[in-house]
């Protein structure tokens, strides 16, 4: 059972590093993982994201809390990059990009690539970055169907996706559910029945797509455990081998 996406005090969240580790151990949870926005236009000027001069502090406060945990749970350092013109990626090559100080995370979860309605760069532009990369490179919550269908086909898709070791994020949050109809009740989107998403899943037999699971906790402690819906469909998918936890160690080496 993992958790790979919750934000802290670090950017926008209500919680400490430490509250949200503390949650997911109480809740059975094997690992867990910080992901707070790194600086994104979208959140204004409040402040409320990691910039880069204190990036390093974030890794050391994280790491130094995994240590403190370990054996108990493992804990996981990312960071969740709008991957947009509202962010200054510019920023995290600015040492060349075999210094980029992304390297020296666990994980990196990218929003919004390929989404038209918030602007995202393409899964192409996403590429280009990815063979700088040492460490595991997600798509945070992406609505496959809308985001890809148009320009890609399923099955290509999962291609791309394991063969450019990007993998897949599960994201339980409420505001990644929809309606089948007005009468239904909101469903996950990964559980939606739409012929893309069927395909894409289908693929992934065929093709090594990783998985990985998460809530997008914010303003309450709950959301850390609630990741049994993303879990059981992998189950149901007979896809429960391909968590990226499970291939961490292998990928960051």
């Amino acid at each position: 059972m993992i958790n790979l996406h919750n934000h802290t005090t670090w950017s926008d969240g209500r919680f400490s590093p430490e509250e949200i580790v503390q949650t997911a151990l109480a809740a059975g949870l094997t690992h867990v993982g910080i992901s707070d926005h790194f600086r994104s236009a979208k959140l204004g000027a409040s402040g409320y994201y990691v910039v880069i001069e204190e990036f390093d502090r974030y890794v050391a406060e994280l790491r130094s809390l995994g240590a403190a945990y370990a054996g108990r749970i493992q804990v996981l350092v990312g960071i969740e990059i709008d991957f947009s013109e509202r962010t200054p990626l510019a920023q995290l090559w600015r040492k060349g990009f075999q210094e980029t100080p992304l390297n020296t995370l666990d994980y990196v979860l990218f929003e919004y690539v390929a989404d038209r309605d918030w602007r995202g760069y393409p899964l192409s532009a996403l590429i280009s970055y990815r063979r700088w990369l040492h460490v595991p490179v997600g798509l945070a919550h992406s609505f496959l169907a809308r985001n890809f269908a148009p320009t890609l086909p399923a099955t290509e898709l999962a291609q791309t996706l394991a063969e450019q070791r990007i993998f897949v994020e599960l994201n339980t949050a409420e505001e990644y559910t929809a309606a089948v109809s007005p009468a239904d009740e909101p469903v996950p989107y990964y559980r939606y029945p739409d012929p893309y998403n069927g395909a894409f899943f289908a693929a992934c037999h065929e093709h090594e797509v990783l998985f990985s699971v998460g809530s997008d906790t914010h303003r309450y402690l709950e959301h850390v455990a609630m990741v049994e819906d993303a879990h059981d469909f992998l189950r149901a998918q007979n896809l429960a081998e391909r968590l990226i936890t499970r291939r961490l160690s292998d990928e960051i080496n």
